[in-house]
């Protein structure tokens, strides 16, 4: 039998290497690609997605939210200010992204999570980063190389192993599976610099040092406080497949970055507050979709120290109500009766708190609870089964 020479091996490995070294030249502000280019390629498709974003009932219709994130992405980024456009997704999820055409969308679920201008600043220095340094195109570049890389291995690998009369389906399945663990290691790269980036770019627009470090810490927090294993887990090891730096390497690495930045700067945390106030109750009820409720729980508790205690504690008394643990009952209305005594209180939790009283065995408060939903409530879609309920706490039978 013949043995599959050293030479393919050998010449597998370099076209896998030379496959990961496409690079892509850094981003000139107000330049565009070539229409026929592969970058002119990248613009075209997020033309079409961002076509897609301003149709969609996703986009916020709220101006001036969406004015106040430009202004702070424009502060972040003053040297592509004029060609880039903001648009906040209701999306109840971390996440904000800038496209190859000056194209950014910015979630609810991380406009929620940042407790500050200063921390949506970095999240948004951070795409800035992956936008100033074309890491799409690159990744594009390097994903297209790996691929086809892959492919002229894998075919390799069959032809040689016939002639040899050897198995080399595993060089090809090794081949293949190398590609796609590369990509995405040349991905936790791009995301390490767009992190320092992201960190330069706040100092230098005035923004507290440490509030990279902030946001990262609460985003771990939350994800260990969850009620999915998964997501409890899923910084715990590192995988060929993850984009983004284990969160603890992260943390430490910005955190030595702010070590630098003693003096710290500004985190503009009340007017942030401000801006987002008119948006709460419904960014939470999306985030009550998920069913994450302890995860939900550490989120509101990390709300809840400058104000809104009227939302704050309606919700969670809706996070208890839902999750029906032992004890939930009386810590769900324990939450609500909270709520009822702040002028931001929902109506409606007049109307849980009734339904939990009665839960309780306590019809005396559970009247007093309907009869001040309906009165606010006056032209609600569902006065008649609450009005129901009270008619059965006055017959029980």
């Amino acid at each position: 039998m013949k043995t599959a020479p050293a030479t393919f091996i050998l010449t597998t490995s370099l076209i896998l290497a030379a496959a990961g070294n496409a690079q892509a030249q850094q981003r000139a502000p107000g330049l565009a690609p070539i229409p026929n280019s592969a970058e002119g390629g990248l613009w075209a498709s997020s033309e079409r997605a961002e076509r897609a974003a301003r149709s969609s009932a996703e986009l916020n219709p709220d101006q001036a939210l969406n004015d106040y994130v430009r202004e702070v992405t424009c502060r972040v980024a003053s040297d592509y200010c004029s060609e880039l456009r903001v648009y906040v997704m209701d999306r109840p999820a971390f996440n904000a992204s800038a496209a190859p055409n000056g194209y950014i969308e910015v979630w609810s679920g991380l406009i929620l999570r940042a407790s500050s201008e200063a921390e949506l600043a970095f999240v948004i220095g951070h795409e800035i980063g992956h936008y100033a340094e074309n890491h799409s195109l690159e990744r594009w570049n390097t994903t297209k190389g790996w691929m086809t890389a892959a492919m002229v291995v894998t075919a390799g690998a069959g032809i040689v192993g016939a002639y040899y009369q050897v198995d080399l389906t595993s060089v090809g399945d090794l081949a293949y599976l190398t590609a796609l663990s590369s990509v995405f290691s040349y991905g936790r790269g791009q995301e390490t610099q767009s992190d320092q980036l992201g960190f330069e770019r706040i100092v230098t627009a005035g923004y507290d040092a440490n509030a990279p470090v902030q946001i990262w810490r609460s985003q771990q927090a939350e994800a260990k406080a969850s009620s999915f294993r998964s997501v409890r887990q899923a910084d715990a090891a590192g995988s060929v497949f993850r984009t983004h730096p284990l969160t603890e390497n992260r943390i430490a690495a910005l955190a030595a970055l702010a070590a630098s930045h003693p003096d710290g700067g500004r985190t503009e945390g009340e007017r942030y507050r401000a801006v987002i106030r008119p948006h709460l109750s419904a960014w939470l009820a999306d985030e009550m979709n998920k069913r994450d409720f302890n995860g939900l729980l550490y989120l509101i508790d990390r709300l809840d120290d400058v104000g809104d205690l009227g939302v704050l504690n309606f919700y969670r008394g809706e996070v208890y109500r839902q999750r029906r643990e032992e004890s939930d009952a009386i810590a769900a209305r324990d939450a609500y009766t909270a709520s009822s005594g702040f002028p931001d209180a929902p109506v409606a939790v007049w109307r849980e708190l009734g339904d939990m009283q009665v839960r309780l065995g306590d019809a005396a408060s559970a009247r007093l609870s309907y009869e001040r939903y309906l009165e606010l409530a006056i032209a609600a879609d569902d006065r008649w089964i609450v009005e129901d309920s009270l008619n059965t706490l006055d017959d029980p039978s």
